[in-house]
C-alpha cells in the first residue's frame, strides 16, 4: 500500500505539470499531495521540519548543524546587512514600511498590475532603482546580506504566497513545469533529485527534499564561504546537471521560486541559514 501511494503521488508531482490541461490545475491540491508524498516517504519526519534541508535525515548530520547554528558564520552577514539597510532607511522606508519584521514574509507575490512575479531581492533593488541608486549584483554581496537582515527579522512567520488570478496561476504553472521537466547532459529535473531522490546521496551530499527550500535563504554555503541568495543556488543546481543555466532574477527562475514558496506554503521562515 505504502509502495503504490509513493509511486502514485510522485507520478502525480512529476507528471501532471507537463499536461495539457494545466489550465486546469489547482495549486492547493499540488501542494496537498506534496506534502502527503513526503510524508508516506518518510513518515517520521513532519512536513515542519524539512525547513532544515537535508539535515533531517540524519541525527549525527543535525547535531553537527545545530552545534554550527550557535554561532553561524552569517552572523556578520546579517550586520551588515543592517548597516547597508541603515544606510540608505529613508529609500527603503518609503518602500516597504518602517516595519523591518513585516517585510521578508511578503515576498515573492504576484503583481497584477506588471504581470510578473516580484521577488524580496527584485523588490530591493527597484526600490533602489526608483531612487536613482545604483542596483546591486543578484548573487551574493550587498542583496544577500539585506536580504539575510530582512529574513532574520522575519524568522518564525509563516509563508503565505497567495494565486488569485488566472495570471498568477500561469506564472505557477511556468515554474511548476520547470520544476518538473528533466533538461542538461545529465537529463534531470528538480523533482528528479528533490522529490524523487530526496535523501539519498549524490556523492558525498544527501539531496534535500523539495519542501521547504525557500525558507531558509539567503544561504552561507561551506562550499562558497559567502552568503548567496536562492538564485545563486539555481544556478549553482544548473550547472550540476551540466544545464544552461538562467540569469539571475530572469523570468524563468522568478516563476519557479513563486511555485516553490507557494509549496512550502505554512511553513516558517528561517532564513538566512547554514548549509554545506
Amino acid at each position: 500500500m505504502k509502495k503504490t501511494l509513493l509511486i502514485a503521488l510522485s507520478l502525480g508531482v512529476s507528471m501532471l505539470a507537463t499536461s495539457s490541461m494545466a489550465a486546469t490545475i489547482d495549486p492547493e491540491t499540488d501542494r496537498q499531495q506534496f506534502i502527503e508524498f513526503f510524508k508516506a516517504k518518510n513518515p517520521n519526519i513532519s512536513p515542519e521540519e524539512y525547513i532544515n534541508g537535508a539535515y533531517v535525515y540524519s541525527a549525527d548530520k543535525m547535531a553537527q548543524w545545530e552545534a554550527a547554528e550557535e554561532f553561524p558564520p552569517y552572523l556578520d552577514a546579517i550586520d551588515e546587512g543592517e548597516a547597508l539597510y541603515n544606510k540608505d532607511l529613508a529609500v527603503y522606508q518609503k518602500c516597504f514600511g518602517s516595519d523591518v519584521s513585516k517585510i521578508r514574509v511578503k515576498y515573492p507575490y504576484f503583481d497584477e498590475a506588471s504581470k510578473q512575479v516580484v521577488t524580496l531581492e527584485g523588490a530591493i533593488n527597484k526600490c533602489r532603482t526608483d531612487a536613482g541608486l545604483k542596483p546591486y549584483g543578484w548573487k551574493k554581496g550587498p542583496i544577500a546580506q539585506i536580504s539575510a537582515y530582512l529574513a532574520d527579522n522575519a524568522r518564525g512567520q509563516k509563508i503565505d504566497v497567495k494565486i488569485e488570478s488566472d495570471a498568477a496561476l500561469a506564472a505557477y504553472n511556468k515554474g511548476r513545469d520547470f520544476f518538473n521537466k528533466p533538461r542538461g547532459q545529465f537529463n534531470l529535473s528538480c523533482a528528479k533529485c528533490h522529490v524523487d531522490n530526496s535523501g539519498r546521496n549524490a556523492r558525498s551530499n544527501t539531496l534535500s527534499a523539495a519542501l521547504g527550500h525557500t525558507t531558509h535563504f539567503p544561504v552561507f554555503r561551506a562550499k562558497w564561504q559567502n552568503l548567496g541568495t536562492l538564485h545563486r543556488r539555481y544556478e549553482g543546481c544548473q550547472k550540476n546537471i551540466r544545464a544552461k543555466p538562467y540569469k539571475a532574477q530572469s523570468e524563468t527562475y522568478r516563476d519557479l521560486e513563486f511555485f516553490q514558496a507557494y509549496m512550502s506554503n505554512g511553513l516558517e521562515i528561517n532564513g538566512p541559514g547554514y548549509r554545506e
